[in-house]
């Protein structure tokens, strides 16, 4: 089946919106950081310093649980991608259950452990709203940045969400062509289930890099 049905029309003040959106995006990073705030860990002025100091940039967005051997899996990719000098990159974490900044990549690996495997249901409009307000964050700097989707999108049907994600993904491309390089990595599994495929599609064909993993 063809995803053309998900995918919004385009409208002539098509970038106005995105510039909008991008503006929205920017207060939901703010709302999210405020969310955290009063949650500071001992050594948050460290992890502070550290993240001034960084050179990139890796967020992962957890959408649905997943067993724990996927997650390992996952997890060890994840890593090797960060490389040896893992010193120099922001650990972002999309999800409730866990504070969304780490410290070091031995926290970043325990937080993404317990995001994945107890992960909570959540609707699809929830879903959406999360990756908007990583969004928000993505584009308080200029660094290079991985961004990861894990798990499954709730359903089998994004219309509601398409026009959200459209511009959510505008706005990704928007902060390439603005600020930094993005590349964004689904892990979204089943990938044909037709949420995740149509979900997917939005993010394809942008000036961004894109990567499919499925193991």
């Amino acid at each position: 089946m063809s995803d053309e049905r998900f995918v919004p029309p385009a409208r002539k003040n098509g970038w106005l919106i995105v510039y909008i959106f991008f503006a929205v995006l920017a207060a939901a990073g703010v709302t999210l950081s405020l969310l955290y705030r009063d949650s500071a860990k001992p050594g948050e002025s460290i992890n502070k310093e550290r993240r001034k100091a960084a050179k990139y940039v890796s967020y992962v967005i957890i959408f649905s649980k997943i067993d724990e051997a996927r997650a390992d899996s996952i997890i060890a990719d994840i890593v090797a991608d960060v490389g040896a000098d893992t010193a120099v990159t922001d650990y972002v974490i999309g999800s409730p259950i866990t504070d969304p900044w780490c410290a070091s990549i031995g926290e970043y690996q325990r937080n993404l452990k317990k995001a994945m495997t107890q992960a909570k249901s959540m609707v699809i409009g929830k879903q959406s709203v999360i990756v908007s307000m990583v969004a928000g964050l993505l584009i308080k700097n200029q660094l290079p940045a991985r961004i990861y989707f894990v798990g499954s999108i709730t359903g089998d049907d994004i219309t509601s969400i398409a026009p959200r994600t459209a511009n959510t993904s505008a706005a990704f491309e928007l902060r390439a062509n603005v600020q930094g390089p993005i590349t964004v990595i689904s892990y979204l599994e089943p990938a044909k289930a037709p949420a995740n495929a149509a979900y997917w599609a939005l993010y394809q064909g942008k000036a961004f890099a894109t990567e499919q993993r499925i193991k």
